[in-house]
Formats: structure tokens, C-alpha cells, sequence
């Protein structure tokens, strides 16, 4: 028991840490970088985009696709506090970001390669925000509620040193 309580401590802090990176990372990607991107020429654009894509895949698409797997893993491996229910709704949250990320932002991510459009910018802002900064932040919502959970466990548990 003691061994499947540090694999869960494990598998849930990790799962935390690449959660907080990803949350941060896509905040300031949708208010911050998508929105100069406005602003940026249209004969420089997509020499640009294709620059900002080629950093943005190993410093934020895979670690924020990496959270899957500790997600997952939670099912099992959790602090016996966190609920396979809030587990659960973290994974809904994150399958449907997943799913306009697929659906609807990479396509326009393939087109804005080629060649610079306002409109395009404008549909990928307000989609960012609908589609996925609405369950991002429910997302991380509900990862707040997993770690004070933990926390709070955690100091229940311990006598304070003197």
C-alpha cells in the first residue's frame, strides 16, 4: 500500500506540473501572442507563423499533450482524497479542448502557414476563447479543487513541528 501511495503522489504531482505549465502557456499564447499576430505584415506573416509554430510544438503542444498521460494514469494512481469523479471531469475538460484544437484550430493554424488573414485570426481568437480557454479554465478549476484536496488531506494528517 505504502508503494501505491507514493506512485500516486507521484503520478499527481507530475500531473499538476505539466497542468499549471500548460494553463499558463495557453493563456499567454490566446491573449497574448494571438492577438499580435495582428499586427504583424502580410508578406512577413507567414515566414513568421511558421517560426512561432515551429517553437510553440516542443515548449507548449507537447507538454500540454504529455498532461494525458498522468490524467490518465489518475484513475488508478490518485491520493486516496481525490475522487476518480474529479478525475473524470478533468479528462472531459481536456477531450474537449483536444477536440477543437483538432477540429477547428489547426485547420486554420494550416492555413494561416500560407498566407496572412485578419478573418483567420479573428475566427482562431474567438474559438480559442469559446472552445478552449472555457474548459482550460474549468480545467484548471477543477485541478485547484484536486490539489487544496490534497493539501488539506495532507495537513490533517501531520502534527505541526515544534
Amino acid at each position: 500500500m505504502a508503494n501505491n501511495n507514493k506512485i500516486s503522489s507521484i503520478v499527481f504531482s507530475v500531473y499538476i506540473l505539466l497542468a499549471f505549465y500548460a494553463f499558463g502557456g495557453s493563456i499567454v499564447n490566446s491573449l497574448v501572442a494571438y492577438p499580435t499576430w495582428r499586427w504583424v505584415g502580410a508578406n512577413e506573416f507567414p515566414k513568421f507563423h511558421q517560426v512561432d509554430s515551429s517553437l510553440i510544438i516542443p515548449l507548449f503542444v507537447i507538454p500540454t499533450f504529455l498532461t494525458f498521460i498522468p490524467l490518465i494514469l489518475l484513475f488508478w494512481f490518485r491520493p486516496m482524497i481525490i475522487s476518480k469523479w474529479l478525475v473524470g471531469l478533468a479528462l472531459l475538460f481536456k477531450i474537449i479542448a483536444l477536440i477543437s484544437t483538432i477540429t477547428i484550430q489547426i485547420p486554420i493554424q494550416i492555413e494561416l502557414d500560407k498566407r496572412f488573414s485578419r478573418e483567420l485570426i479573428e475566427r482562431l481568437i474567438s474559438t480559442d476563447m469559446i472552445y478552449r480557454k472555457i474548459p482550460m479554465i474549468l480545467l484548471a478549476i477543477t485541478n485547484f479543487i484536486m490539489l487544496y484536496k490534497v493539501v488539506k488531506h495532507s495537513n490533517n494528517m501531520t502534527k505541526p513541528s515544534t
